[in-house]
């Protein structure tokens, strides 16, 4: 007989096989035993966790007519057939290459027909988030509403690729990736199984590189047991996976954490020379970092290791600056040259904490009195009344900044209406002059924005909101702008002043009152009547009424 690879060698063929998803496997096998089966399953995860294999055990299972507590015997006719894909009644399809509207077609039409040899007919569609939109609305109508005889079981790696319409029409299982200890006793017993001789290191490095694939780390010990002459030790399967040693990556470390750049690259150039991968070498340096963490706050104290000292919030910063390399390398083409960059960035990470200094203690005794003092005043202050001269104060928002009466006053004193009329003309051209040169902050601030009096020389603007009334007062930038743009309209530069619209109603009221109230007043000089009379008059006769 010829080879077979050991991820298909060692492929589980009952549900007590399967490691790491026993809630899947419990709840399947509880459905088949009281006879509550679903017509249509989805099984979602990450590669290599195994859905296909646990869509075959299920196949088996509720068709195998010995099988016992949910589990298929695996040496009837029917489960024998469905294990080496013999089986007519369990149809496996794989969606990446019959991803049409024919083929789903196809099968609806088929599926009405009963199974020649089993119970149920399984239809198994691999990765079937690769459907066309229009396959998908032909299998819609038959999953709601499939034969009695038939299951379907859709696998997936990108569940959110699959419309909801669909989802909602299954009974969805979420495979997760497998935990490091459980794929390292199961390369144990594969190994104990094929008589090969192996180091613990080895295994449980194989298992960190397949990151939760148990597919993944059989085909890496296959490929370690193919260059290594049946025997696995580590030095071997750091050569095929193009990693890197602890002892090899903690000195490269150490140089990083000292800030030698020039023979940390020199260290990065020895380690591409000798075919480590650059991708590799980045999960490496995650890992590693995390290790440290929890070796931190484990109290498993060992200062011989790199970035030990190193404060954990830095920690974290270079682990997002290696989280943001690595996702600049899966669409790179020269990806040794972005770690490159990264050994950079983890040095500028780390000098910026050797930079900071720590402020010496201060005795703030005094300034804390002198507050205490200040807070006393203020609350006199604020009880005593003040002199107002017949002026109102600068009206504040509560956040402290507001608006300047002042400036609102100069322009209502010369405002006039030919100015006003040009500019309500003309300020939808100034929005759309500000669209078309992408000012965007500009355009978000002006808006909702009206202009409500003009002069000579200013140019009073009324905002929806009191945030940009206060930006146009505050912002210089912003508000010489808006300032370069309003001669184009009105033929005259101009200042802008900003006032809310939460605000105005009142302001305008205030300053038409005060100005009603200037003119009835008279002036100081003016003499009134009766002092008038009374120095024509003998004062004796003369008689004042209101």
């Amino acid at each position: 007989m010829e080879y077979q690879a050991l991820y298909r060698a060692f492929r589980p063929q009952s549900f007590k096989d399967v490691v790491g998803q026993g809630h899947v496997t419990k709840t399947l096998k509880n459905a088949i035993t009281r006879n509550k089966e679903s017509h249509a399953y989805l099984f979602s995860g990450p590669r290599g966790t195994g859905k296909t294999s646990i869509a075959k055990i299920f196949a088996k299972a509720l068709n195998c007519q010995f099988g016992a507590e949910g589990e298929p015997c695996n040496e009837c006719d029917v489960c024998l057939s469905i294990t080496d894909g013999s089986a007519n009644d369990v149809i496996e399809i794989d969606a990446a290459s019959n991803n049409g509207v024919d083929e789903i077609r196809s099968l609806r039409e088929k599926v009405k027909y009963a199974p020649s040899l089993t119970r149920y007919k399984v239809y198994i569609i691999d990765e079937v988030h690769m459907l066309t939109t229009g396959a998908f609305n032909a299998l819609l109508k038959t999953l709601e509403e499939p034969p009695e005889h038939a299951i379907f079981i859709l696998a997936t790696t990108e569940p959110h690729k699959i419309p909801a319409t669909i989802i909602s029409r299954t009974q969805r299982f979420d495979f997760k990736a497998i935990e490091n200890n459980e794929i390292v006793e199961r390369l144990k017993f594969v190994a104990d199984s094929e008589s090969i001789q192996y180091d613990e290191g080895a295994i449980e490095y194989i298992a960190r590189t397949a990151e939760g694939g148990m597919r993944d780390a059989l085909s890496i010990m296959d490929q370690v047991i193919a260059y290594s002459n049946d025997t696995i030790t580590l030095d071997d399967v750091v050569m095929i996976t193009g990693g890197i040693k602890q002892e090899s990556l903690n000195e490269w470390l150490k140089l990083i954490e000292h800030q030698d750049s020039r023979a940390a690259f020199i260290k990065y150039h020895e380690f591409i020379d000798e075919g480590k991968d650059p991708t590799r070498l980045i999960h490496e340096l995650v890992y590693y970092i995390r290790d440290i963490i929890l070796m931190k706050h484990s109290n498993e104290i060992d200062e011989s290791v790199a970035f030990f000292n190193v404060e954990d919030k830095v920690l974290y910063e270079m682990i997002d600056v290696l989280n943001d390399a690595m996702v600049m390398m899966r669409f790179s083409v020269n990806t040794s040259v972005h770690l490159e960059v990264v050994i950079v960035k983890l040095i500028e990470v780390l000098s910026k904490r050797s930079n900071v200094v720590e402020a010496p203690e201060v005795d703030l005794t005094h300034i804390e009195q002198k507050l205490n003092e200040l807070e006393r005043r203020l609350e006199h202050a604020q009880f005593s009344p003040q002199p107002n001269n017949g002026r109102r104060t600068e009206a504040k928002r509560p956040g402290g900044k507001g608006y300047s009466v002042s400036q609102i006053e100069k322009v209502l004193d010369k405002a006039n209406k030919e100015d006003i009329v040009k500019l309500k003309d003309g300020w939808p051209q100034v929005y759309q002059y500000v669209e078309e040169k992408n000012f965007h902050a500009l355009r978000s601030l002006i808006k909702d924005s009206e202009p409500v009096a003009a002069s000579d020389t200013h140019v009073l603007i009324k905002f929806d909101s009191d945030v940009h009334s206060e930006l146009i007062n505050t912002d210089d930038k912003k508000k010489k702008e808006l300032e370069a743009i309003i001669p184009t309209i009105i033929g005259k530069e101009v200042q802008v002043v900003g006032v809310p619209q939460s605000s105005w109603q009142q302001v305008r009221a205030d300053y038409i009152k005060e100005r009603k109230s200037e003119k009835t007043q008279p002036a100081s000089n003016e003499k009134k009547p009766s002092d008038v009379a009374k120095e024509l008059f003998d004062s004796s006769i003369v008689e004042t009424r209101e």
